[in-house]
């Protein structure tokens, strides 16, 4: 089962799930980094760089997911396009 929501073939639909899972990925990753580096009393354990690489490749899982799973093209399409997007922003912000 799933939510019948996600279950629909929508570029709008993939451009907002691929705005959303880096998103939220992220914060997850900056947390957990927060409390494991104040546990073991260290600075970051992961940079922030790294951090933002990972939360953007999670997209990997819906594009798989809607491609491969589902055959809706115009949803993967949409994850697709945010994580191109993104990955040239994030290759140009830091050798630039």
């Amino acid at each position: 089962m799933g939510i019948k929501i996600l279950k629909k073939d929508s570029q709008f639909l993939g451009v907002l799930l691929g705005l959303l899972l880096p998103g939220l990925f992220f914060g997850l990753l900056f947390i957990l980094d927060l409390i494991f580096s104040n546990l073991l009393k260290t600075e970051e354990i992961l940079s922030i760089e790294l951090i933002k690489l990972l939360s953007i490749f999670v997209n990997i899982i819906p594009i798989r997911y809607y491609f491969l799973k589902l055959k809706y093209e115009l949803t993967g399409r949409g994850v697709l396009l945010v994580t191109f997007i993104y990955v040239v922003v994030y290759f140009w912000l830091i050798y630039n």
